[in-house]
C-alpha cells in the first residue's frame, strides 16, 4: 500500500509540475506579446517625434525666418553699442574662498 501511495504522490507531482510550466508559458508568452506591441508603439512615437522635430526645424530655422522677414519687407537690425567691460554673473567657488598663506617668508 505505501508503495502504490508513495508511486501515485510522484506521479500526481510530475503531472502537477507539467500543468504548472504550462501555464507559466501560456503567461510568458502572453507577455511577451504585450511587450512587442508596446515596443512598436514606442517605435511609432519615436518616428512621430523625429518628423515633429523635422518640421519645427524647418519652419522656424534661420533661414526660414530671414525668407519670412524679406517677404514681409522687414530689415535685420544692426547693434552699433557693444559693452566689452561684461563680467560673468556667477564666479566659481574657487574664486571667492580666500588662499591662507602659512607662515611668513620675510622673517
Amino acid at each position: 500500500m505505501k508503495l502504490k501511495n508513495f508511486l501515485l504522490i510522484i506521479v500526481i507531482s510530475i503531472f502537477s509540475s507539467l500543468i504548472w510550466n504550462l501555464y507559466t508559458n501560456i503567461k510568458i508568452n502572453e507577455l511577451s506579446t504585450n511587450l512587442s506591441i508596446v515596443n512598436q508603439d514606442i517605435i511609432e512615437l519615436e518616428i512621430l517625434k523625429d518628423q515633429t522635430f523635422n518640421l519645427y526645424q524647418e519652419k522656424y530655422s534661420i533661414e526660414n525666418i530671414e525668407k519670412i522677414s524679406d517677404s514681409l519687407n522687414f530689415k535685420k537690425l544692426d547693434i552699433y553699442i557693444v559693452n566689452k567691460d561684461l563680467s560673468s554673473p556667477y564666479k566659481i567657488d574657487s574664486e571667492l574662498v580666500e588662499i591662507e598663506i602659512l607662515g611668513t617668508l620675510g622673517k
